[in-house]
């Protein structure tokens, strides 16, 4: 019940507050002044509560103080039940109930929300660590400004305290005495809970009640509104006057932004005042029918919140439910839907609602009027503007990159549209409110029903689901033999090649471990993300998305499956024991994933993602967090609002990949559940003399989860201090991971050698595609501006250490590509061998003319039954050397 109550109450006001804060920082470049422009906001947008607040208290007062003579008189005639049913009496004759008491305290009531979520945000808020604001040190820490002995002096609590007394002692002038003492013990209240708690915090509840002050003094004014309008008029040539001077800097969309805010917010009390005349002058049937006016409120608010936190969120588990199963610490999806659900109820529904009971019939009307239509507009943006993004992290990230603009036509359409919804919505409210209760009423049952639809569709994939295995020790699962010959794959996802060389250069030791292996640096991926790029990698040129384009008799799935069972099959049939990890999309994400397994039951498929992660923080002295669940709890809510906000907005709400979030997403839960098994790889192995080898395909996504790790071993810790011995890459996150992937590949490589299975076994390592995260070498690899994904993207990783081979790692220019893998992996032990499925050979006579690199946008896992690979972004083809700009060129059909 608590879980719930937050989720409804204070994680909707926490979203506002993180988005205000990411808006004002963005504008201001400094967090200091976001923490105070945030209170300003939160007192702005809460100044009608406030207002509403202040008027019941009057009127509470003076009821008291009506009743006050007679009430006395009863207590001093009467005692004991006599004394308490003479009262109530009097109460029930006046129509007054005790409970009208609570009147006086809705201003308390409105604080402690508002505080709860504030505490929430800022005490945990990753930028405010370290950060200095005048004589503040750290906005992180309480501010200690000095010491008496060992006791820390806290300014700015005591600042507080007394703003605060000040604003309560103006504003219960003429009070009466226990008023008083109530605001006061507040005050104290306020410094005990807030003493010790991070500065960034104290200044934002400062600034609060120091807009109290001003609010409390304003409240005595002759003229109030004039004075507010020459205050607004002041913000307004502030705004004007900025771009010009202290945000100079800033870019065009903030400069522009501020320039219409200036012009705009002199106008806003005129036009609320001309609104205000409308819908007091119009819509006469709902003052009469208050019912009438209730229902098409809570019903349009009901509609909204059922479509943002169940329907939207149900149709993205239901497309792919793995993906939100057995997340930690949740085993069932239902937990995100539900709580992205609680939090639209709160965000349109409770909210909104405890504005509407609140305010006059007028305003009632404004606000049935907006959220009836806001409702029609957000089924319509979701289902009929939906757009098409490409694949989905489970965290919600968009994997590919967004340009959310929508074409003129599309923009002017939608806009057209909506236009239309808001006329006929106020046609319906004069005319025929009754035809719009009803609307609202079938648009909201028909979402319930849709959510209950999918609600089923997801608990029968839940349940054919098998709880992840959690293993509480090691022990072998992967056998190689010490005199057959072995082959064992490494795909590293998105391991970027053009590290290699700075990384053996920092850690000298790697190039003795690497005994025997050649690096190709001249090697390109024919896809640039993982879904376009392993089929080749896997099952050879094949299944190039090029290649694989021209088969249309199959789909993507049984194209993608092939792929992925090419060698496995090939070495099964030909004698070797074949055992592999979890590949990339297996069955194309639909369950069972290990439905495509069935039909060749000599591969052993090995559960290691996930396992291990509790044995290793175990052991490595590090908590298991649940971040990776946290994030998609807040993410749901945003992908909600993302749907259902016209398309050009959209870019507004994903703001920075991040869900209008300013904190990036913590990789690390993710990077363990692949780190482990990495880690444990020599753990995992037995080694024993046996006539049949074995081919292991090994996958891996460290360098795709990538997070800093601790020099000189690059381990994960709880803290890093440095995460690089160069210099160039101290904040690079990629190459920080790809030492530590290395690093535990030179430990297995040792243990291979140790236990007499080095010089039988074949090494392919080999990326599905690359990615210099921060820019650091895409410069000198993206030497071709036409492609709609940078080069970089393209340049994948291998390196081959052959049977028998030795010597220091060794660099070969040749050019290859990823798909030369399968050709590698059977060269001299399948004499000629041919893909299972399509019966072609591995080995291409001339690899130029199948080099054909896919820049279309990646596709959902959902498009199973399509035959293509999106052809959007066109094909374009490299040769020779990948550096040089005329090697690279668009790919025209002969």
């Amino acid at each position: 019940m608590a879980q719930i109550l937050y989720n409804a109450v204070i994680a909707p006001l926490v979203l506002i507050l993180e988005f205000f804060y990411e808006l004002i920082f963005e504008v201001t470049d400094n967090a200091g002044l976001a923490v105070l422009g945030l209170s300003v906001v939160v007192t702005l947008v809460t100044l009608p509560l406030y207002m509403i607040a202040e008027r019941y208290s009057e009127i509470e007062r003076k009821t008291q103080e009506r009743f006050k003579p007679q009430v006395q008189r009863i207590k001093d005639t009467f005692k004991g039940d006599e004394q308490y049913m003479m009262v109530n009496a009097f109460y029930r004759e006046n129509r007054y109930h005790p409970m009208m008491a609570l009147r006086s305290s809705i201003s308390l009531l409105i604080q402690v929300p508002f505080f709860l979520a504030a505490y929430n945000f800022l005490s945990t808020l990753e930028t405010l660590h370290g950060y200095s604001f005048a004589f503040i040190k750290d906005f992180a820490l309480p501010d200690s400004l000095f010491s008496i002995g060992s006791f820390n002096v806290n300014i700015l609590p005591i600042l507080m305290t007394l703003i605060n007394i000040v604003a309560g002692a103006i504003y219960s002038k003429g009070h009466a005495k226990g008023e008083k003492i109530q605001i006061y013990a507040l005050a104290l209240v306020f410094l005990v809970v807030l003493y010790d708690s991070p500065a960034g915090l104290v200044v934002y509840w400062t600034m609060n009640n120091v807009l109290s002050l001003a609010k409390n003094v304003f409240y005595k004014l002759k003229n109030p509104r004039k004075v507010l309008y020459i205050l607004l008029c002041a913000f307004s040539l502030l705004c004007l006057a900025s771009p010009f001077t202290i945000l100079s800097s800033a870019n065009w969309s903030v400069k522009a932004g501020l320039v219409l805010l200036a012009l705009v917010l002199p106008l806003v009390p005129f036009a609320l005042v001309r609104i205000g005349k409308f819908f007091e002058t119009h819509f006469s049937a709902l003052d009469k029918n208050e019912t009438l006016l209730n229902s098409i409120f809570f019903v349009s608010a009901f509609a909204i919140a059922i479509l943002s936190g169940f329907v939207i969120p149900s149709i993205l588990v239901d497309s792919e439910p793995a993906n939100y199963c057995f997340v930690n610490p949740h085993s069932s999806p239902f937990v995100f839907i539900w709580t992205a659900f609680f939090q639209a109820a709160g965000l349109f529904v409770l909210w909104p609602g405890a504005f509407y009971l609140l305010f006059t019939n007028r305003v009632k009307k404004i606000f049935a009027f907006l959220f009836a239509a806001l409702a029609f507009c957000a089924i319509v943006n979701t289902f009929a503007f939906g757009g098409k993004y490409g694949p989905i992290e489970p965290t919600l990230l968009f994997m590919e990159p967004q340009d959310f603009k929508p074409s003129a036509l599309s923009a002017v359409v939608n806009a057209l549209i909506m236009l239309l919804i808001f006329t006929s919505v106020v046609f319906l409210l004069e005319k025929f409110p009754a035809i719009l209760r009803t609307a609202s009423s079938v648009a909201a049952f028909a979402l319930i029903v849709l959510s209950v639809k999918n609600g089923i569709s997801i608990q029968s994939a839940y349940s054919k689901m098998e709880k992840p295995a959690v293993s509480a020790s090691l022990s072998p699962v992967l056998s190689l033999s010490s005199e057959a010959k072995n082959v064992v794959f490494i795909m590293l996802d998105k391991c970027y090649s053009p590290y290699l060389p700075y990384i053996f250069d920092d850690l000298p030791a790697l190039r003795e471990k690497f005994d025997g292996f050649t690096f190709f640096p001249n090697t390109v991926s024919l896809g640039v993300r993982t879904m376009v790029g392993t089929p080749g990698l896997y099952g050879g040129y094949d299944y190039t998305p090029y290649q694989a384009n021209k088969r249309t008799n199959e789909t993507l799935q049984q194209k993608h499956n092939e792929a992925l069972l090419s060698l496995p099959v090939l070495f099964g049939e030909n004698g070797f024991k074949v055992q592999t990890t979890a590949l990339p999309y297996e069955n194309f994400l639909e369950y069972p994933t290990g439905k495509m397994y069935e039909p060749y039951p000599f591969i052993e498929r090995l559960d290691v993602y996930g396992p291990y992660a509790d044995y290793w923080y175990e052991h490595n002295s590090m908590e298991k967090s649940d971040m990776e669940a946290a994030r998609i709890k807040r993410n749901f809510i945003a992908f909600g609002i993302f749907k259902m906000v016209p398309p050009i907005l959209r870019d507004l709400v994903y703001h920075n990949e991040y869900w209008t979030a300013f904190d990036e997403y913590d990789k690390t839960e993710n990077f363990i559940k692949q780190y482990s098994a990495l880690d444990y790889l020599p753990e995992l192995t037995k080694i024993e003399p046996s006539g049949e080898g074995t081919f292991f395909i090994f996958d891996n996504e460290c360098t795709h989860e990538a997070i800093k790790l601790q020099a000189p071993n690059f381990v994960p810790a709880k803290e890093v201090s440095q995460d690089s011995l160069n210099e160039n890459f101290l904040n690079n996150t990629a190459y920080s991971a790809t030492c530590g992937v290395f690093l535990r590949l030179a430990e297995f490589f040792d243990y291979l050698k140790e236990n007499g299975a080095y010089d039988n076994t074949r090494i392919i390592i080999v990326s599905d595609h690359g990615k210099d995260d921060d820019s650091i070498l895409s410069e000198r690899v993206n030497v071709y501006d036409e492609m709609p994904y940078d080069c970089s993207d393209y340049v994948a990783t291998l390196l081959v250490k052959d049977f028998g081979a030795h010597g220091k790692i060794k660099s070969d220019t040749t050019f290859m590509t990823n798909a030369d893998c399968p050709a590698i992996a059977t060269r001299g032990l399948i004499p000629n061998a041919k893909n299972p499925f399509t019966g072609n050979p591995l080995e291409v006579a001339d690899k130029r003319e199948f080099v054909i690199l896919h820049a279309g946008p990646a596709q959902s896992t959902r498009i199973r039954n399509d035959t293509k690979y999106a052809e959007g972004g066109g094909w374009f083809t490299v040769k020779d050397d990948i550096s040089r700009r005329e090697n690279w060129g668009r790919y025209e059909e002969n």
